[in-house]
């Protein structure tokens, strides 16, 4: 043992405490105590959710309903083919085709043709136009056209 190891055992040795004291703290110790009929009662309500949840588990529909796992491959990684897949899942909803209001002006501004882009970019400086033009054309039409009075 080192030498202030030795040092401290004898420092904490003689540290002492009065009787009253040590007696006062075991009469304080002793009035903390749980209450005992609220542990039964989280015992029991415990016990029952437990049985209740194991009691699911095991009577659950998809055990007898033919519910099937994923075929297991030897790296015990899960395989799916498409089929399964297709099975499993909902069909998606189709995608709604939504008309462009805007695809003749950007097929013009594609061919170079800026005219109809920046009469339409005049008009709502102006005011006039209500759509806003979209972000693309807005910043083709900042680069390409001018403001005229």
């Amino acid at each position: 043992m080192s030498n202030w190891e030795h040092q401290y055992r004898e420092e904490a040795s003689a540290f002492t405490s009065p009787q009253q004291l040590d007696s006062g703290i075991l009469l304080q110790a002793k009035g903390y105590q749980p209450k005992k009929d609220i542990g039964r009662i989280l015992s029991g309500a415990s016990l029952s959710c437990a049985l209740v949840t194991a009691f699911l588990m095991l009577v659950h529909p998809a055990q007898h309903l033919g519910a099937r796992t994923p075929a297991m491959t030897q790296n015990n990684e899960i395989q799916l083919t498409t089929q399964e897949i297709a099975q499993w899942q909902p069909p998606r909803p189709e995608p709604e085709v939504k008309d462009d209001p805007w695809q003749t002006l950007r097929s013009q501004v594609s061919a170079e043709n800026y005219v109809a882009l920046c009469q339409e970019w005049r008009q709502q400086q102006n005011n006039i136009a209500e759509p806003v033009l979209p972000r693309e054309l807005r910043k083709a039409a900042q680069k390409r056209c001018r403001i005229l009075p």
